[in-house]
């Protein structure tokens, strides 16, 4: 048996389509939890609907807004069984994904978690691109953890927010942690992988459409994200080498020279396609990245010239409207 958490918010059309996926999968013994972070839109009306034809299927509705780590948490809590197959509304998924994910995880127990190629749709549902960056099967922790997530320079992660987890992995770990907030699930898999392997299907078993953005209101903005990233990568580093003092302050080093490569990257963008007074708030969400401070009084010392440079050499990436938030500007410009 699979416990299936949805988690979704403010999607009804999208909803739909990713429901009527799950209930065609070809792995049909599971339960269907679904978990709507008080959604302003019709997503109530469709969850009810689906509920009343299927009995497998559980609707929970928060009162409040819970945040994505809060909303998958509950969803978490309230699975019957082991194995968590974690999707996301708006996602199409194809009809072996639930067979692929049991099969791996079932067949092999050292794997704490397994996870797949990426198909990106259009606005039509066509499969236009493939990401697959592994081969098919085990990939043991060090490899995924040290050799992957610890090298990638825009602290990125391999593993998308969907997979299938144990739940005890999930319980032991102490749960999604909400100071993260949308990346809480990259915190996850690199605490899961100081213990276990990880199995990945090679087929896109998934369709993301990467033109459509979640219009969940996060807390979090371009710079606070990109520190989060940071501060994940930093505290697991310090997890994986803390018996080996000298493989650890290697990694550090490492770790800080990248860090600062990367903040810099990321205020020129800053520079580049934000307002000046979204740049001067910027010095305050360094303060534990103190070392980029004077990457950002030069950029301020020069910012007329640099905004000018940036705009007319790197050229200027189209941005959504000007009275949407942040973060879904921040994820325009950086998908995971």
């Amino acid at each position: 048996m699979v416990s299936i958490v949805l988690v979704t918010y403010n999607r009804a059309k999208r909803l739909r389509l990713s429901i009527e996926d799950i209930l065609r999968q070809t792995f049909q013994d599971f339960e269907l939890i679904i978990c709507d972070d008080c959604s302003p839109d019709a997503t109530e009306q469709v969850c009810r609907e689906f509920e009343a034809r299927d009995s497998r299927i559980r609707y929970f509705r928060h009162e409040q807004n819970k945040q994505m780590p809060g909303n998958l948490n509950f969803g978490i809590q309230q699975a019957k069984y082991e194995y968590i197959a974690i999707l996301h509304d708006g996602d199409r998924y194809r009809q072996d994904l639930i067979e692929q994910w049991y099969n791996a995880l079932n067949t092999h127990t050292s794997c704490g978690l397994v996870f797949n190629a990426l198909g990106d749709s259009d606005g039509d549902d066509r499969m236009v691109k493939v990401i697959q960056e592994f081969e098919e099967g085990i990939i043991e922790k060090d490899d995924l953890l040290h050799g992957v997530f610890f090298r990638r320079t825009n602290f990125s992660s391999p593993i998308y927010g969907e997979t299938m987890v144990r739940k005890s992995l999930v319980e032991k770990r102490g749960y999604f942690d909400p100071q993260y907030s949308f990346y809480a699930d990259v915190d996850m898999w690199m605490g899961i992988l100081q213990h276990h392997d990880a199995y990945y299907c090679a087929d896109a078993l998934i369709k993301t459409p990467s033109k459509i953005f979640q219009p969940q209101e996060f807390k979090d903005d371009i710079v606070t994200f990109n520190t989060y990233l940071l501060d994940m990568s930093r505290k697991h580093r310090i997890q994986a080498f803390k018996h080996n003092r000298l493989k650890l302050t290697k990694e550090m080093v490492h770790f800080f020279f990248i860090a600062n490569v990367h903040l810099t990257y990321i205020l020129l963008l800053v520079v580049k396609n934000f307002p000046f007074s979204y740049f001067l708030s910027c010095r305050k969400k360094l303060h534990r990245y103190f070392y980029t401070l004077p990457i950002w009084f030069l950029f301020l010392v020069t910012y007329p010239i640099s905004r000018w440079v940036l705009r007319t050499f790197a050229g200027k990436k189209p941005m959504p409207e000007a009275d949407e938030n942040l973060q879904t500007k921040s994820e325009f410009l950086f998908s995971r």
